[in-house]
């Protein structure tokens, strides 16, 4: 039987003293660790105190890095470096750590002749050998003459020596554009080690990208699956291992970011089990697939009392009313058709958190209906997100262990709850519900249809943890990343979709990149951020009716609709009724987008109803300045 996939991590990619990051990997699950030079040279630990601690914690020593610049044109200085290499094996020696990461050197004064490389590695195989250790090459990136891993790969074949073999890192593989799939033709024997590293795609010095910008697999642009794919089909079986420069997760908390370290892991070997054959190598994780979701349903907004009555205009304004509050808490019931909107304001929740201004409303849940909670709960369990599972008062059966609400907590202040068939029933059990005119019913049933989508706040510290979660437990899929220009600066946005096959159900989250407070939580963007989107299949019927219940349009710049004429040669009719209403205009290849936005509430949250025609796959996000322009105008 296969044992699982070992785990592990450079200790460079997390904050803190060489202690605390052993703590925090052993915490996390990891199997083991690279030691980074650094870290152990800054360290007070002696070479034996370092192996006993990491003995105590359960984790072995993988890898010792790196060992830079070994090959030279000049044979003195190559005699040195065999010097500095034999006291690194020594150092191994009373580490307890048995494989030595040497990278291709980007010096002028490297060896830029292969036969003269295969002679010098010949040497440091044949050293390592005499102390029972090995020696993984690495091609860097920007190696002066080896920067490629099919060049490494030539020369550690060329030697042809079993204590020097090849290390893979998937950053200077895939920034260069290279194309993994040559990895299938080296043995897995001599691929003696694998560093993953995931990273956006950025038009950049590859040396300042690599050092400032990598991160966790799922959190980034690379094809780190297919990539795996390979290594693993190629017969790999040591450690899966991160290494990771990221200058977030430098000052960031040191478990917290050890956690998502695993976490990505995790996620990657579901990823690449889903896509390979069984073989002879690793297990690799699984977690209980998703289920159907049926789109987001429900939502709740936390907002202090100097908020609400504005609060209660805005919702008013697009068709929500009041239909009930709480019995026990300061929660009141706002509805439109099968919308549902919770307003909070009970004492001690979000709003009133410190660092954030008094009384700003919050999105603090997003409820999703999900045939079978349950086991989206132990699908989150299973890649270490925690989750609370809430059984509601008023359930069919208060005893039973099914839970109607699996909830996971996204940011600090917002939280998605994937909701039972029965939880809206047992929820709507402790308020008193106000009877409703039926007239207004009907007016809604033409007006919006669903939640199109929904926009966070979400603090740079946490982006990429957020990202990840998003993507390993819902595995939802994140469009080209934008940074958003417009009158109050510049705001990086990403959206993130979750189209499922059959069901017709599309779940969209952008997140919008803000700094943080000392709490943890957002703090405020002067003209808004956080938002939702309401679908609908008439706009200008949309618009027309939320007028009569109080809706006013943003005032839009007569600039917009010329040049919208000037892009898209909208004929004028089309354009006066677009002006008329504040709707703005997109297109893409795939159809047209609608949409109207209605002025903040507070300095942060506001409401948008949209159209999709065709099949556009976009957000309108060209229009964010306009937007927020208009916004601006209007407080």
């Amino acid at each position: 039987m296969s044992t699982p996939v070992r785990t592990s991590i450079a200790t460079v990619s997390l904050s803190g003293t060489l202690e605390e990051k052993l703590v925090a990997i052993a915490a996390a699950g990891f199997d083991g660790f690279e030691v980074f030079e650094p870290d152990f040279v800054a360290s007070p630990w002696s070479p034996k105190e370092l192996r006993t601690r990491a003995a105590d914690l359960g984790l072995t020593l993988d890898l010792y890095q790196p060992f830079r610049d070994f090959d030279s044109r000049s044979e003195d200085q190559f005699a040195r470096n065999l010097v500095r290499a034999q006291r690194k094996f020594e150092l191994m020696e009373e580490l307890g750590c048995e494989t030595l990461l040497v990278c291709s050197s980007p010096l002028p004064t490297a060896s830029h002749d292969d036969g003269q490389l295969v002679e010098q590695f010949s040497a440091l195989a044949e050293l390592a050998s005499e102390h029972g250790k090995k020696v993984a090459y690495e091609a860097l990136a920007w190696g002066g003459h080896v920067n490629t891993y099919r060049h490494a790969w030539k020369i550690v074949e060329e030697v042809d020596h079993p204590s020097l073999g090849t290390c893979l890192d998937s950053f200077h593989i895939l920034s260069r554009g290279d194309d993994p799939a040559g990895i299938r033709d080296i043995p897995g024997e001599k691929i003696f080690f694998l560093q993953l590293a995931d990273a956006p795609f950025m038009a950049m010095d590859i040396l300042q990208w690599s050092r400032h910008h990598r991160n966790f697999p799922g959190q980034g642009s690379f094809d780190l699956s297919t990539f795996a794919g390979h290594v693993h089909a190629a017969g790999y079986t040591g450690p899966w291992s991160l290494e990771i420069f990221n200058d977030v997760f430098r000052r960031a908390d040191t478990q917290r970011t050890a956690v998502d370290a695993h976490r990505s892991l995790l996620h990657l070997e579901e990823q690449v089990s889903a896509a390979v054959s069984v073989g002879d190598g690793p297990e690799l994780f699984t977690a209980p697939e998703r289920t159907p979701l049926e789109g987001i349903v429900s939502l709740r907004v936390a907002a202090g009392p100097a908020k609400q009555d504005q609060l209660h205009t805005m919702l008013s304004s697009v068709g929500f009313h009041l239909v009930g509050r709480h019995r026990d808490h300061d929660l009141q019931l706002w509805r439109h058709g099968l919308l549902t909107i919770a307003v909070d304001a009970t004492a001690g929740t979000v709003w009133s958190a410190p660092g954030l201004p008094a009384d700003l409303p919050v999105l603090t849940q997003i409820g999703i209906r999900a045939t079978e909670p349950e086991v989206w709960g132990r699908r989150a369990l299973a890649l270490e997100v925690p989750v609370e599972q809430v059984r509601l008062p008023g359930s069919a059966d208060e005893n039973a262990e099914v839970p109607d609400v699996v909830r996971l907590k996204v940011t600090d202040a917002t939280s998605i709850d994937l909701r039972g068939p029965g939880s809206a029933a047992a929820w709507e059990s402790a308020f008193d519900i106000y009877p409703l005119s039926a007239a207004r019913n009907r007016a809604e049933a033409s007006v919006l249809t669903g939640i199109d989508h929904v926009a966070l706040a979400v603090p740079a510290e946490s982006w990429d943890s957020v990202m990840l979660l998003l993507r390993s437990v819902f595995e939802m899929h994140p469009h080209e990343g934008l940074d958003v220009t417009d009158s109050v600066g510049l705001m990086r946005s990403q959206a993130l979709t979750l189209v499922q096959d059959g069901s017709g159900n599309t779940l969209r989250i952008s997140l919008n990149m803000v700094d943080g407070s000392r709490s943890g939580l957002p703090t405020v963007r002067r003209g808004g951020v956080s938002h939702v989107a309401f679908s609908c299949e008439n706009i200008f019927a949309a618009a027309a009716t939320m007028a009569d219940w109080g809706y006013a349009p943003l005032p839009l710049s007569p600039n917009y609709y010329e040049d919208l004429e000037a892009r898209f040669g909208l004929n004028a009719e089309l354009l006066d009724r677009m002006r008329g209403a504040g709707i703005l205009y997109d297109a893409d290849a795939h159809g047209e987008f609608f949409h109207l936005f209605t002025p903040t509430v507070g300095a942060d949250l506001f409401f948008e109803v949209v159209q999709r025609v065709g099949g556009y796959e976009g957000y309108g996000e060209v229009n964010s300045a306009v937007r927020l322009s208009a916004q601006l105008r209007a407080e």
